[in-house]
């Protein structure tokens, strides 16, 4: 059964699909960061997918694996810049 989490996780994995299309047509929107924001959303949604994984919520889990990736690529863009 499909819950209110997975359709979250849906709008999640659209919007990360939406933000790696864009980061890809336009690099310079990877500019503008705060690291340590960056960081900090980085740990939470890493957070976030070992919850996911450890309660069995495999639908969300792969869900989020695109906004996931997304802002790795931005942490790792700010990191080459420092």
């Amino acid at each position: 059964m499909i819950s209110l989490l997975d359709v979250a996780n849906l709008f999640m994995f659209c919007s990360g699909v939406l933000m790696f299309y864009t980061a890809y047509m336009d690099r310079s929107v990877l500019r503008g960061y705060n690291f340590a924001g960056t960081v900090l959303i980085s740990l939470a949604i890493s957070f976030m997918l070992a919850f996911y994984a450890q309660e069995g919520y495999w639908l969300s889990f792969f869900l989020t694996i695109p906004n996931y990736g997304y802002w790795l690529v931005v942490l790792v863009s700010l990191y080459r810049r420092k």
